[in-house]
């Protein structure tokens, strides 16, 4: 095929072409739909940074696992992919808020500030880190402390980046868990 007949194939013609390594055929794919997907991920999470991140990270997932996708309709399979990491980023969005906004937050009235030392509830948390299993506290700390996305770190452990999602899951539960039981403590002693 030459390369100006790539400008007149399908979708299922050009990812046939991908799946065979043709970096034409991706990006003509790409040229193809990166617009609209960047706008359906913006109106999903309502940020130019983000939505451009759910993108590329969609269409570097498309090129590195070309040999083994099947799908049948490219346009379906972005819309569904870009709806579902955008949730997925969403979330991780609001559950980093709300690890940041907890400290933030505390400060509710003057006998709270004066009862909670803030030092200790940083030592608190550093320690509910370390108590993590060790894989879960190394993927913790990737996307927590070293601002990886989950795809970078499934691949830097060579996990399905579900896995990586379940253990920060995980190790996000344990944390909150820590957390209020240890101002739970505090507070009650800030009655007496």
């Amino acid at each position: 095929m030459r390369l100006t007949d790539i400008y007149d194939v399908s979708d299922a013609q050009l990812l046939l072409l991908m799946k065979n390594g043709n970096e034409f055929a991706f990006n003509k794919l790409y040229d193809s739909y990166w617009k609209r997907l960047f706008l359906y991920a913006l109106n999903i999470l309502n940020d130019k940074g983000l939505a451009e991140d759910v993108v590329h990270e969609i269409f570097t997932n498309i090129w590195i696992k070309r040999e083994s996708l099947d799908i049948t309709s490219f346009e379906n399979y972005l819309f569904v992919s870009a709806k579902n990491r955008s949730i997925s980023l969403f979330r991780k969005v609001k559950f980093t808020e709300l690890d940041e906004n907890i400290i933030t937050n505390l400060s509710l009235t003057p006998e709270i500030d004066d009862t909670i030392n803030v030092r200790d509830l940083k030592y608190t948390i550093e320690n509910a880190v370390k108590d993590l299993p060790s894989r879960c506290r190394d993927i913790f700390y990737l996307s927590r402390y070293d601002d990886y996305s989950n795809l970078e770190i499934a691949n830097y452990f060579k996990i399905s980046q579900r896995t990586v999602e379940n253990q920060l899951y995980l190790a996000l539960k344990h944390l909150r868990a820590v957390i209020s039981k240890t101002i739970s403590i505090l507070l009650l002693f800030s009655f007496f």
